[in-house]
């Protein structure tokens, strides 16, 4: 099979138009020549004069007909001086601020660690199937026999109570507290004595606030802490009247004014705190 020489510069093939020159090696001749001629001339300096017309003139024969690397001369420096001028080390400074959406978010569990706990726990069920089988069955037969065993006895059904999905409230004892809470033998609310929420000023929830609600005193009389949510109650009812409501970020990221606010003996609204944030 013959061979064939296929042309490297493909792209940067120029043609000969003057002679067996091209139009970029003309112009360096016709240029760097005069040059060097006038050199000669204009100089004083005998033989000094000589040696830099020369060189001049050597300058665009070099540009017109030396390669380095199979690259013209003006090219390869050209390139060396890009390379010595430009930055050889180079750092990478996020300026794009995240999107508002973004910011403050609060995730209460991780996936990851939940998928490897059922992971886990469905291993660890699996082999002590395989291990022991037999004990597993005859432990538990055990116990249903023993359940069994046991005499029965009617429980009075009484209806469930109706319960909120809030988290608890952390209540700071004290000592006049005692006197306000209900007896034991007194019937507790089923549903909170007053509820709120707290909000950044992007309105997202915020959770492990403190909010300390106290009289004009400045006695603490509940101490009340947000979910997960940013919610927060208490179910521990209060006399009608003005209480301040101090609201405190465990981290200082947000900033809260105090606030006096009516409490009555039916508070079906929840409160709402916003953060004091610019916007």
């Amino acid at each position: 099979m013959d061979q064939h020489p296929v042309p490297r510069q493909i792209t940067s093939f120029e043609f000969k138009l003057i002679g067996f020159l091209t139009i970029k090696q003309f112009i360096y001749l016709i240029i760097f020549i005069p040059l060097g001629f006038l050199t000669y001339v204009i100089f004083p300096i005998p033989l000094l004069n000589i040696f830099l017309g020369i060189l001049v003139g050597a300058m665009g024969v070099a540009f017109a007909f030396l390669p380095i690397n199979d690259r013209p001369l003006d090219v390869w420096i050209r390139n060396m001086f890009r390379r010595l001028t430009s930055p050889t080390q180079y750092q990478y400074q996020k300026l794009n601020p995240p999107i508002y959406f973004l910011r403050n978010l609060y995730f209460v569990t991780d996936p990851h660690r939940v998928m490897a706990h059922i992971q886990s726990q469905e291993m660890l069920a699996a082999y002590m199937a395989r291990a022991h089988p037999t004990a597993a069955s005859t432990q538990k037969q055990t116990i249903n026999d023993i359940l069994g065993s046991l005499p029965v006895t009617p429980v009075k059904k009484t209806p469930a109570p109706v319960t909120v999905p809030i988290a608890p409230a952390i209540q700071s004892p004290t000592a006049n507290q005692n006197s306000q809470l209900p007896t034991p033998n007194s019937q507790l609310p089923k549903t909170p004595f007053f509820t709120g929420i707290v909000k950044n000023h992007k309105l997202i929830p915020i959770p492990g606030v403190l909010i300390y609600v106290k009289n004009d005193s400045g006695q603490t009389l509940r101490l009340l802490k947000t979910n997960p949510h940013g919610i927060f109650a208490t179910f521990n009812p209060l006399p009608s009247g003005n209480y301040n409501f101090e609201i405190k970020d465990a981290k200082n990221t947000y900033q809260f004014d105090t606030m006096k606010i009516r409490i009555e003996s039916i508070n079906p609204k929840p409160l709402e705190f916003y953060s004091k944030e610019l916007l």
